[in-house]
Protein backbone atom coordinates (compact mmCIF):
# COMPACT_ATOMS: atom_id res chain seq x y z
CA UNK A 1 0.00 0.00 0.00
CA UNK A 2 1.15 3.20 -0.60
CA UNK A 3 2.18 6.00 1.93
CA UNK A 4 -1.06 8.51 0.52
CA UNK A 5 -3.86 5.63 1.24
CA UNK A 6 -1.92 4.43 4.75
CA UNK A 7 -2.36 7.82 5.70
CA UNK A 8 -5.97 8.77 4.04
CA UNK A 9 -6.93 5.50 6.12
CA UNK A 10 -5.38 6.85 9.50
CA UNK A 11 -7.39 9.28 8.87
CA UNK A 12 -10.82 8.10 7.81
CA UNK A 13 -10.35 6.00 11.39
CA UNK A 14 -9.87 8.91 13.12
CA UNK A 15 -12.62 10.91 12.01
CA UNK A 16 -14.33 7.95 12.63
CA UNK A 17 -13.44 7.14 16.39
CA UNK A 18 -14.16 11.14 16.74
CA UNK A 19 -17.46 10.85 15.46
CA UNK A 20 -18.35 7.02 17.94
CA UNK A 21 -17.15 9.50 20.81
CA UNK A 22 -19.14 12.35 19.86
CA UNK A 23 -22.73 9.72 19.50
CA UNK A 24 -21.89 8.24 22.75
CA UNK A 25 -21.66 11.23 24.36
CA UNK A 26 -25.23 12.39 22.81
CA UNK A 27 -26.83 9.18 23.58
CA UNK A 28 -25.06 8.88 27.05
CA UNK A 29 -26.38 12.50 28.41
CA UNK A 30 -29.35 13.75 30.28
CA UNK A 31 -31.73 16.59 28.82
CA UNK A 32 -33.25 18.34 31.56
CA UNK A 33 -36.93 19.87 30.26
CA UNK A 34 -37.13 23.51 30.43
CA UNK A 35 -39.91 24.49 33.77
CA UNK A 36 -43.38 25.61 32.19
CA UNK A 37 -43.53 29.15 32.07
CA UNK A 38 -46.13 30.91 34.13
CA UNK A 39 -49.26 32.09 33.12
CA UNK A 40 -49.67 35.55 32.61
CA UNK A 41 -51.25 37.94 34.81
CA UNK A 42 -50.60 35.65 37.69
CA UNK A 43 -48.75 37.00 40.50
CA UNK A 44 -45.97 35.31 41.49
CA UNK A 45 -47.40 33.82 45.18
CA UNK A 46 -45.08 32.96 47.97
CA UNK A 47 -44.67 29.54 48.88
CA UNK A 48 -44.96 29.14 52.50
CA UNK A 49 -43.94 25.51 54.63
CA UNK A 50 -47.50 24.66 55.77
CA UNK A 51 -49.44 24.67 52.12
CA UNK A 52 -49.80 21.12 51.80
CA UNK A 53 -50.28 18.63 48.99
CA UNK A 54 -53.72 18.00 49.35
CA UNK A 55 -54.84 21.31 48.61
CA UNK A 56 -53.46 21.33 45.12
CA UNK A 57 -55.92 21.52 42.31
CA UNK A 58 -56.96 17.82 41.07
CA UNK A 59 -56.13 16.98 37.60
CA UNK A 60 -58.64 17.50 35.23
CA UNK A 61 -60.96 13.92 34.41
CA UNK A 62 -59.90 12.83 30.92
CA UNK A 63 -61.76 9.31 30.62
CA UNK A 64 -64.01 11.54 28.11
CA UNK A 65 -61.79 10.60 25.54
CA UNK A 66 -61.94 6.75 26.06
CA UNK A 67 -65.64 6.81 26.36
CA UNK A 68 -65.67 7.98 22.33
CA UNK A 69 -64.09 6.28 18.98
CA UNK A 70 -61.28 8.90 18.68
CA UNK A 71 -61.70 8.62 14.65
CA UNK A 72 -65.45 9.02 14.66
CA UNK A 73 -66.38 11.71 12.22
CA UNK A 74 -69.09 11.92 14.56
CA UNK A 75 -67.72 12.53 17.52
CA UNK A 76 -68.11 16.02 19.66
CA UNK A 77 -66.15 16.99 22.79
CA UNK A 78 -67.85 16.33 25.65
CA UNK A 79 -69.01 18.59 28.20
CA UNK A 80 -66.65 20.09 31.10
CA UNK A 81 -67.01 18.59 34.29
CA UNK A 82 -67.04 15.22 35.64
CA UNK A 83 -68.23 12.83 33.83
CA UNK A 84 -71.22 11.05 35.73
CA UNK A 85 -73.77 9.65 32.84
CA UNK A 86 -74.23 6.11 33.11
CA UNK A 87 -75.24 4.35 30.64
CA UNK A 88 -78.14 1.87 30.08
CA UNK A 89 -77.68 -2.06 31.80
CA UNK A 90 -75.43 -4.31 29.94
CA UNK A 91 -76.77 -7.25 28.49
CA UNK A 92 -75.70 -10.53 30.30
CA UNK A 93 -75.31 -13.52 27.62
CA UNK A 94 -73.30 -16.21 30.03
CA UNK A 95 -71.71 -17.13 32.75
CA UNK A 96 -68.43 -19.50 33.48
CA UNK A 97 -68.48 -20.45 37.11
CA UNK A 98 -64.85 -21.68 37.95
CA UNK A 99 -63.60 -19.72 41.16
CA UNK A 100 -61.23 -17.21 40.36
CA UNK A 101 -61.10 -17.67 36.52
CA UNK A 102 -64.73 -17.10 36.60
CA UNK A 103 -66.11 -14.93 33.63
CA UNK A 104 -69.37 -13.32 32.77
CA UNK A 105 -69.94 -12.30 28.83
CA UNK A 106 -71.46 -8.92 28.71
CA UNK A 107 -72.84 -6.89 25.63
CA UNK A 108 -71.94 -3.43 26.30
CA UNK A 109 -75.01 -1.61 24.77
CA UNK A 110 -73.25 1.37 23.76
CA UNK A 111 -70.50 -0.19 21.81
CA UNK A 112 -72.37 -3.24 20.40
CA UNK A 113 -69.53 -5.55 21.57
CA UNK A 114 -69.54 -8.82 24.00
CA UNK A 115 -66.25 -9.78 26.11
CA UNK A 116 -65.90 -11.78 28.72
CA UNK A 117 -64.97 -10.10 32.09
CA UNK A 118 -63.77 -10.89 35.38
CA UNK A 119 -64.55 -9.82 38.43
CA UNK A 120 -62.55 -6.60 39.09
CA UNK A 121 -62.97 -5.82 35.23
CA UNK A 122 -64.11 -2.30 34.10
CA UNK A 123 -68.01 -1.95 31.71
CA UNK A 124 -70.21 0.13 31.10
CA UNK A 125 -69.46 2.76 33.65
CA UNK A 126 -68.50 0.81 36.85
CA UNK A 127 -66.92 -2.43 37.43
CA UNK A 128 -67.49 -6.10 37.84
CA UNK A 129 -68.23 -7.08 41.89
CA UNK A 130 -69.08 -10.63 41.97
CA UNK A 131 -70.09 -12.99 38.66
CA UNK A 132 -72.90 -15.83 39.99
CA UNK A 133 -74.30 -18.56 38.78
CA UNK A 134 -77.47 -16.27 36.84
CA UNK A 135 -76.57 -12.66 37.45
CA UNK A 136 -73.62 -9.98 37.73
CA UNK A 137 -72.94 -7.61 40.07
CA UNK A 138 -71.55 -4.45 39.11
CA UNK A 139 -70.87 -1.28 40.77
CA UNK A 140 -71.29 1.97 39.39
CA UNK A 141 -71.49 5.75 41.10
CA UNK A 142 -75.24 5.44 41.92
CA UNK A 143 -74.95 2.34 42.89
CA UNK A 144 -75.00 -1.96 42.75
CA UNK A 145 -76.69 -2.84 39.63
CA UNK A 146 -77.62 -6.45 39.36
CA UNK A 147 -77.81 -7.83 35.64
CA UNK A 148 -79.70 -11.43 35.67
CA UNK A 149 -79.43 -13.84 32.83
CA UNK A 150 -82.41 -14.15 32.23
CA UNK A 151 -84.15 -10.89 33.04
CA UNK A 152 -87.94 -11.31 34.12
CA UNK A 153 -88.81 -7.76 33.24
CA UNK A 154 -87.97 -8.46 29.47
CA UNK A 155 -91.09 -10.18 27.91
CA UNK A 156 -90.15 -13.14 26.05
CA UNK A 157 -90.96 -13.36 22.39
CA UNK A 158 -93.58 -14.28 20.79
CA UNK A 159 -92.25 -17.22 19.52
CA UNK A 160 -91.09 -18.65 22.71
CA UNK A 161 -93.97 -17.59 24.49
CA UNK A 162 -96.78 -19.74 22.02
CA UNK A 163 -96.35 -23.30 22.30
CA UNK A 164 -96.31 -24.30 18.62
CA UNK A 165 -98.44 -27.31 17.70
CA UNK A 166 -96.83 -30.83 17.27
CA UNK A 167 -96.09 -31.46 13.67
CA UNK A 168 -96.81 -34.81 12.13
CA UNK A 169 -93.18 -36.60 11.72
CA UNK A 170 -92.38 -36.87 7.87
CA UNK A 171 -91.92 -40.41 6.13
CA UNK A 172 -88.64 -41.30 4.99
CA UNK A 173 -88.58 -41.20 1.65
CA UNK A 174 -87.44 -45.32 0.26
CA UNK A 175 -84.18 -46.17 -0.89
CA UNK A 176 -83.74 -45.94 -4.38
CA UNK A 177 -84.29 -48.80 -6.51
CA UNK A 178 -80.64 -50.38 -8.11
CA UNK A 179 -81.44 -52.37 -11.11
CA UNK A 180 -80.08 -56.20 -10.24
CA UNK A 181 -77.58 -57.05 -13.20
CA UNK A 182 -78.31 -60.92 -13.10
CA UNK A 183 -82.27 -59.98 -14.09
CA UNK A 184 -81.41 -58.76 -17.63
CA UNK A 185 -82.61 -60.76 -20.00
CA UNK A 186 -79.48 -60.97 -22.91
CA UNK A 187 -80.92 -61.28 -26.21
CA UNK A 188 -78.76 -62.94 -28.94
Amino acid sequence: MTRRLLLLNVVVGLLGCVFAVGLTRELLAVDTLPSPPEPRGARPAAVSASASPASAPAPPAYGFIAAKNLFSPSRSEAPAGPVAAVGPKPLLHGVVVDGAKSRAFLEDPVAKRTFGYAVGDTIGGGRVEAIGVDRVVIGRSDGLVEVLLQDPAKPKGPAAAEARPPTAPVPAAPPPRVPNPESRVSER
